[in-house]
């Protein structure tokens, strides 16, 4: 029994985690995740190289934070749209702790760009309960990097002081062995003196990941960062996780008609892929059975 608890227990500590927390004189707020076995899951099932993988941990790292300040499955959408080596960089979060995301290439990138992205757009998206549609936000990029781009549209399009530190380390084989991400907001009322104050903490603060190899919690983290002393919120798991299934296809697929669906069956189209997690599912003999008959069904 001892064993098993032991074992739970490890699993428990290991597990990736984003932990919020608010300064006790009300005037900050902050997040840190350290979601190191999230990306790597990320980068694994995508195939992806260094940029990208890099690209799409910052963004998950970026999602989750802004995430573990909605409530229960509402959730943020973050996507990436540039003109760079990187086309989409797309993630999104609930505050439950689900993320996942994908990264593209451009084909044909403009030549002269100094960042991954390039010149593009960011929109942010938030799904909130109660509202019929999602909250949105769209902003240029400037300077197409994902953690600058971030922390410019919470400052810029929602009047929030924010700043992000978005980071990854790899081995000798580019994977990632860790990912630490924070984010830092004013509240309402804080001095501009006290907001530089913290800008100045975080530019001379050891890269998160170094914090990480030292042993580092994100509550320890959050304790390096604030300037005062704080009283953490919550402490929430955090994994990589898709909901698609071959149901949830074969739902979409109801929408196309009988005709669509016959046509794919002789082409031999039966291979659905997910492209926020990479799966790949295989519609059988049997599957187009059951979409032809219930979309008959429909048209009687």
């Amino acid at each position: 029994m001892d064993e098993n608890l032991e074992s739970i227990r490890k699993k428990w500590t290991e597990r990736d985690r984003v932990v919020k927390a608010i300064t006790k004189d009300g005037m900050f707020r902050a997040a840190v995740v350290h979601n190191t076995l999230s990306v790597q899951t990320a980068q694994n099932q995508h195939e992806l190289d260094p940029l990208r993988s890099l690209m799409l941990a910052r963004a998950m790292s970026g999602a989750t934070l802004m995430a573990s300040f909605l409530k229960g499955e509402e959730r943020v959408v973050l996507s990436f749209e540039g003109d760079g080596q990187i086309r989409t960089v797309y993630a999104e979060a609930m505050q439950v702790g689900e993320v996942r995301g994908y990264c593209t290439m451009n084909e044909e990138p403009v030549a002269d760009r100094k960042s991954a992205l390039g010149q593009g757009l960011l929109k942010v998206q938030r799904v909130l309960y109660g509202k019929n549609e999602p909250i949105t936000g769209i902003v240029e990029l400037i300077r197409g990097d994902v953690t600058t781009d971030l922390g410019h549209y919470l400052t810029q399009s929602e009047q929030i002081p924010s700043a992000f530190m978005l980071d990854c380390a790899y081995d000798e084989a580019d994977k990632i062995r860790q990912s630490v991400g924070l984010l830092v907001q004013a509240m309402p009322g804080a001095r501009p003196e006290d907001i530089f104050k913290v800008y100045d903490v975080l530019d001379m603060l050891d890269r998160p990941t170094e914090f990480a190899d030292r042993g580092y919690t994100p509550e320890d983290i959050l304790r390096q960062i604030l300037p005062t002393d704080i009283d953490v919120l919550g402490s929430s798991p955090v994994d990589f996780f898709c909901r698609c299934s071959i149901e949830r296809f074969k739902s979409v697929l109801l929408t196309l008609g009988y005709d669509e669906i016959l046509s794919m069956e002789r082409q031999g189209h039966n291979e659905l892929h997910c492209q926020y997690c990479n799966k790949r599912y295989l519609l059988t003999e049997q599957d187009f059975g059951e979409l032809k008959e219930q979309l008959l069904a429909k048209r009687n």
